[in-house]
């Protein structure tokens, strides 16, 4: 009889470790699903609270292409409820679906800061485009984009 209670307790033992062995596995494991969710949750909000608006006048196409200069400029409005920087690495300009790097974005205030708030307006700014008849421009900013048509 003891040597039947003695390899239950053999058993026992080596079960409890296992289930020990994989319980701390699984712990792991759902800590970095866990932690890859918050991540990409975070990146998600980000792209909802951004958003962009262009406000130019398509009624009024010269004050978007100077034909003169071969010079694009646009204003786009922060709508969202996130702060952004007026740079031109963070804002991309497509001209019928070719990407073109903006010479500059400013405060159209003339405020010459680095911060971009919500409800303010920044002057992007494309130089030696080459522009003609129906035009659509697309104006992106971390995965948020506004685009125009208008005729040059």
């Amino acid at each position: 009889m003891s040597s039947v209670s003695a390899s239950h307790l053999v058993i026992f033992i080596a079960s409890i470790v296992v289930a020990a062995g994989v319980a701390g596995t699984l712990v792991t494991e759902v800590d970095r699903v866990s932690t890859s969710i918050t991540d990409q949750s975070e990146g998600v909000e980000e792209r909802i609270d951004t958003d962009i608006e262009v406000i130019s006048d398509t009624g009024s196409p010269e004050s978007i292409y100077d034909a003169g200069a071969n010079e694009l400029t646009l204003y786009v409005k922060n709508t969202g409820t996130t702060e952004l920087q007026p740079d031109s690495n963070a804002v991309d300009v497509l001209i019928e679906g070719s990407f073109t790097t903006p010479e500059s974005v400013a405060r159209a205030d003339g405020s010459g800061t680095d911060r971009w708030p919500p409800g303010t307006v920044v002057e992007v700014t494309v130089a030696g485009v080459d522009i003609s008849g129906e035009t659509r421009v697309t104006v992106a900013v971390r995965d948020n984009e506004d685009a125009i048509r208008f005729r040059a």
